[in-house]
């Protein structure tokens, strides 16, 4: 009798290979290994650049068409910095009315308080002339000439030169306005008496209608010249405070002789301390006009990527670009960047870094993010510690 085994080999081969899989199949089989669900990405985040610096609601410029004189009397500058706030003065870098030089050079002893003492505490300067004449009156060339004259020899005194206020108020012509863009001026301020020219930059818009016909309030008493358009006290500038910020907008205003009834221009040294409380206890941004200036030129070009990267725990880091396409070395004004953090981050403490240095160590106990950054189109990175 034949063995199983031989029977098997009696089998059709097809039989045969059929028994055999079957066979193969009954045994158990290995179960692979799980694998990972993806990542889920990181939620957008909104974000955007502030209209004014440290996001105030409305920016104001106080500017002084006077010279700086250490311990003059009343005293104008320790009033100003005593509320938190600063001021700007003219550099009249020629000769004056009379024909006479303002200021001998770098080393006049009120060029020397402005920048040795003033300026590291937040005041400035604006360019007001080689010499204090109507530009108006003046050829393209001529007008371009006296520009240039007083840009340089700023910056032979020291200062970088961005904004520009025309003597007399005297810019109103196309051509004189070319020639202080030609010259290398940023802005320039004129004066006017019309209440709907005071508020720059209103509401939504970037830039100002025009950046060499800025518009400024002239701060006046009343008993100088009559000058009723003029804004002769307290009481009626805090309406324009009012609707600045209603509007989000920048205002300017320009004083003469403050407390100095026996000079041209004179304002109530009373009334500019009314002044002063009224703009420090509302929320404006009060800056210089060159910061100003950079700061609206900046923020109108800028562009902002806020790309947040996932992590195995969470939001791994925060990567924001911010870019403007401007010159980084003349436009160094930081921009406030306004933006939500990763839920996961709230009030635990990150670092900011760029280029691989330390920047600052942060924390915030809401989703709003504030950081002010240079625009410099190089990435800042944000990390939990």
């Amino acid at each position: 009798m034949p063995t199983v085994t031989n029977s098997l080999r009696l089998l059709p081969s097809a039989l045969l290979a059929g028994l055999l899989a079957l066979a193969v199949g009954c045994q158990p089989q290995a179960t692979p290994p799980p694998t990972a669900p993806p990542a889920t990405p990181p939620a957008p985040l909104n974000a955007r650049v502030a209209k004014w610096f440290d996001n105030h609601a409305a920016a104001i410029s106080i500017t002084n068409d006077d010279w700086p004189i250490p311990g003059r009397e009343p005293d104008t500058d320790g009033y100003v910095l005593a509320q938190g706030l600063v001021m700007g003065y003219e550099v009249t870098t020629g000769n004056s009315f009379s024909g006479n030089p303002i200021f001998s050079g770098p080393d006049d002893y009120r060029i020397a308080y402005l920048m040795s003492e003033l300026v590291p505490k937040g005041f400035s300067y604006f360019g007001h002339g080689h010499n204090h004449i109507d530009h108006d009156e003046l050829s393209y060339e001529e007008a371009l000439e006296s520009f240039r004259a007083n840009y340089e020899t700023m910056i032979e005194w020291g200062m970088t030169p961005v904004a520009y206020a025309y003597p007399r108020s005297a810019g109103w012509e196309e051509e004189t306005q070319r020639a202080l863009e030609d010259a290398g001026f940023l802005s320039g301020r004129l004066q006017t008496l019309d209440p709907k020219e005071f508020y720059n930059v209103p509401g939504r818009q970037l830039a100002p209608d025009d950046w060499f016909a800025l518009k400024a309030l002239e701060m006046q008493s009343f008993e100088f010249q009559d000058c009723g358009p003029c804004v002769n006290g307290n009481d009626e500038l805090r309406p324009i405070l009012e609707e600045a910020l209603a509007q989000t907008a920048w205002v300017i205003l320009t004083y003469h002789a403050i407390g100095q009834p026996e000079h041209w221009g004179w304002y109530h040294w009373d009334e500019f301390r009314k002044d002063v409380d009224s703009i420090a206890a509302r929320d404006f941004w009060t800056a210089s006009m060159n910061d100003i200036t950079l700061y609206v030129r900046e923020r109108e070009k800028a562009a902002l990527t806020v790309e947040p990267v996932a992590g195995a725990a969470g939001t791994e880091s925060v990567a924001i670009t911010l870019s403007d396409g401007l010159d980084n070395v003349r436009f160094n004004q930081p921009l406030t960047v306004l933006f939500d953090l990763p839920p996961d981050w709230v009030g635990r403490p990150f670092t900011l870094s760029q280029d691989g240095e330390l920047l600052d160590e942060l924390v915030f106990d809401t989703e709003a993010a504030m950081l002010s950054l240079m625009p410099n189109e190089r990435p800042y990175a944000l990390r939990p510690r």
